[in-house]
């Protein structure tokens, strides 16, 4: 009984998109046809590349043309390269098709669904439009736009979070995060946001289904 009247003060979810909501990697949909590629781009960007510079790129203080002309280097082609990038943004897609039919419920009940991950340029450029992802969510809130993550704070508010929550009347307690890092999930929870961990696909489409059902749970 706690937990629905807990939920049914929710006025908005955000959720996660990597590991959350999409479990694919960038180049994924070359490593069977070219895993020799694959590997070699993917130690490029996550091995070879500092954490500081990847972070950069997700508060948007590098283009994906910058880090593109890096992993590059001297052997690779940048527009190729380019080209398979942008492919494998465009076909990140929701990790089950049936989270559209409960996230169209809870916007149907009058629960707002934003999108809230700390991403790359290339997320808004290429995924968004290609998932068609404007059309199924009531936002999309993405670092690289931002210039900050979901892990900054500033005089007791959450950078990340604070404008949207403020520009739509609604109160820390009265959001929820869906996201797969525990640490940001406990972080945010300091601050009054609600927060639950997500370890699987069907762990997130439990938490959406739970969420929806305390919108007809009006008496408590």
């Amino acid at each position: 009984m706690r937990e629905l009247k807990r939920l049914y003060r929710i006025k908005v979810v955000f959720v996660d998109w990597h590991k959350t909501l999409c479990s694919r990697v960038f180049f994924q949909f070359i490593k069977r046809r070219n895993k020799k590629l694959f590997d070699k781009l993917e130690h490029r960007l996550f091995d070879e590349m500092p954490l500081s510079k990847f972070i950069d790129w997700m508060k948007g203080k590098l283009t994906k043309e910058d880090i593109l002309k890096e992993i590059c280097q001297d052997d690779l082609n940048v527009s190729e390269i380019s080209k398979l990038f942008q492919m494998s943004c465009e076909k990140m897609k929701l990790d089950r098709p049936d989270y559209k039919k409960w996230i169209k419920r809870l916007r149907e009940k009058g629960k707002k669904v934003v999108i809230a991950t700390d991403n790359v340029d290339a997320f808004e450029e290429f995924t968004v439009p290609a998932q068609k992802l404007n059309k199924y969510f009531d936002d999309i809130l993405c670092s690289s736009s931002l210039k900050c993550t979901k892990h900054e704070s500033k005089n007791k508010k959450l950078l990340f979070f604070d404008d949207f929550l403020r520009n739509h009347n609604i109160k820390y307690e009265e959001a929820i995060l869906l996201d797969d890092d525990e640490e940001l999930i406990r972080f945010c929870k300091k601050f009054g946001m609600q927060g639950e961990v997500i370890s699987s696909p069907e762990n997130m489409l439990h938490s959406l289904m739970k969420i929806e059902a305390s919108c007809d749970r009006c008496e408590f």
